[in-house]
């Protein structure tokens, strides 16, 4: 199969800053303070509702408001790493579905990074560590003045929500990639 490529193809670099966030907690205390924050929305608990593949957004829409984050996954560290790497490793996808929905209304594009990906693990020390991508970084690439606040919302949620989970202990060191 040939494909043309066309004039109308763009590649354009984004500049993304990364944080780690070093946590006072052990893994299993800041997990379980950050999913009981959360809410876990799981398919059952979807299923069980009524709701079905094509209506989970109008759902989650009616399940939440704009002062809340939700977890849309977690991926557990038999997901993520081998067995000779065992150490404790959970990746959440957060996010607003009201603040997801407008952003993506703003632009279609911006479905590409929600919802935010938050990698929680332990290292082979024993220290905690929380990493993400900004937001307001990767959302800076669309220009768009309304993304850009929605994102500044999204990622000091998700700064409220690391503090509480390690009780208000938490260090954060931000890296530019």
């Amino acid at each position: 199969m040939n494909f043309d490529i066309k004039s109308e193809n763009m590649k354009r670099a984004t500049v993304v800053e990364h944080m780690n966030i070093y946590i006072k907690n052990d893994f299993d205390s800041f997990t379980f303070r950050l999913e009981s924050a959360l809410g876990i929305l799981t398919p059952s608990t979807l299923y069980a509702s009524g709701a079905s593949p094509a209506s989970m957004v109008p759902y989650l829409d009616s399940t939440s408001d704009e002062d809340n984050l939700k977890v849309f996954n977690i991926l557990l560290q038999n997901d993520l790493t081998k067995k000779a790497n065992r150490k404790k490793m959970k990746q959440y996808q957060v996010g607003n579905p009201k603040i997801m929905h407008r952003m993506i209304e703003n632009n279609p594009a911006a479905g590409l990074y929600i919802p935010i990906h938050l990698l929680v693990y332990e290292q082979f020390n024993g220290k905690v560590i929380v990493e993400y991508d900004l937001p307001s970084s990767s959302f800076g690439q669309f220009n768009n003045s309304e993304i850009h606040s929605d994102s500044i919302i999204l990622e000091n949620k998700l700064s409220e929500l690391i503090h509480f989970a390690d009780n208000g202990n938490s260090e954060s060191i931000a890296t530019t990639l």
